[in-house]
């Protein structure tokens, strides 16, 4: 009888802990946060729209448990103060070009530099390569920044300029905005260029008034930032590749529960999915209307460009800018 009794206890204790540790998972899962998101790009451009369908999928894969608030345009400031925020916890996220994390992880620089990568499929081979997996180890370890996605591949970079971009000779003596990454202040010089930071919010003011002769970016943002309305003469270089990825605080991706870690990293991946489609489906209609409003499209003969640039490479690996051999690493990926 007591054997029995021991049995039946042993039974309902057991009953009690599981039921103890399904309520405790239950109630991690659902227990609901509330993430601040920023960006820097228009409310109209598909990059913003892809933060949108992020934060729909999060919310709908977690039933709610996950609500990403998402502020466009700059509302939180320019994009490295967005950065530095991120990092030290007062801001959640931050969804932008990758680019920026060359600011905090120095080897980065030499991915912001003109002409390091061949095409798209040189590019997209780098982003999933050994190489990046150093550099968001690093960024993650050193700032407290995990990237969740870096598969939001933009279109090439193109220059909008006062005059046609035909040839290196052309660009000399322009004034060319540029962001506060190194890579692009260095590639703009070595072009004979006058390389002249601007926050990307100001861009289509300083085109404007003159501030600056030029700007790059990529085509779609052309039209989005309507960066083309000023000078109305677009020379196609295709002289940068680069993506957007979903960044996030460190300390607060490990407040969340596993499921909600997991949510939150399938939800970046989709959504980067769906940006890198939607943004190639829409440029042909970006074009036509930039056309249509009398923009010009020059084809740029860029292969002295990309000696020139090339030429630099070598200068900033030896002044260390990022480590040796790194550059020649990239240029092996096949």
């Amino acid at each position: 009888m007591k054997s029995l009794v021991k049995v039946l206890v042993s039974i309902l204790v057991f009953c009690v802990l599981i039921s103890l540790v399904s309520c405790g998972q239950k109630s991690q899962t659902s227990n609901k946060v509330v993430l601040k998101c920023g960006g820097i790009q228009a409310v109209d451009d598909i990059s913003t729209e892809a933060m949108q369908k992020l934060a729909d999928i999060a919310k709908e894969k977690s039933s709610g448990s996950i609500e990403i608030q998402v502020f466009p345009a700059s509302q939180l400031g320019a994009a490295i103060n967005q950065v530095e925020a991120v990092s030290m916890g007062s801001q959640d996220m931050f969804i932008d070009s990758g680019s920026w994390g060359a600011t905090f992880v120095p080897d980065k620089q030499v991915e912001t530099l003109f002409f390091t990568f061949r095409d798209e499929d040189h590019y997209r081979k780098y982003l999933s390569s050994d190489i990046m997996q150093e550099f968001e180890d690093t960024f993650r370890e050193e700032k407290g920044i995990r990237v969740l996605a870096n598969n939001w591949v933009r279109i090439p970079r193109s220059v909008a300029a006062t005059k046609p971009i035909r040839t290196l000779d052309d660009f000399t003596g322009l004034k060319v905005r540029v962001p506060d990454i190194k890579g692009y202040l260095e590639s703009v010089a070595a072009l004979g260029a006058k390389p002249t930071q601007i926050a990307w919010g100001e861009t289509y003011l300083a085109l404007k008034q003159g501030v600056v002769d030029a700007c790059e970016a990529p085509m779609d943002n052309m039209y989005t930032m309507k960066f083309y309305e000023p000078s109305k003469l677009i020379s196609v270089t295709e002289h940068q590749r680069d993506n957007i990825v979903v960044m996030i605080n460190e300390k607060r991706y490990n407040s969340l529960s596993q499921d909600q870690q997991e949510i939150l990293l399938a939800a970046s991946n989709e959504a980067g999915d769906w940006y890198s489609e939607s943004v190639k489906e829409s440029l042909n209609d970006y074009l036509d209307k930039m056309k249509a409003d009398g923009t010009q499209f020059i084809e740029s003969d860029v292969t002295a460009m990309r000696e020139r640039v090339a030429q630099k490479a070598e200068e900033l690996e030896k002044s260390g800018l990022w480590a040796e051999g790194l550059y020649a690493r990239i240029q092996a990926i096949k």
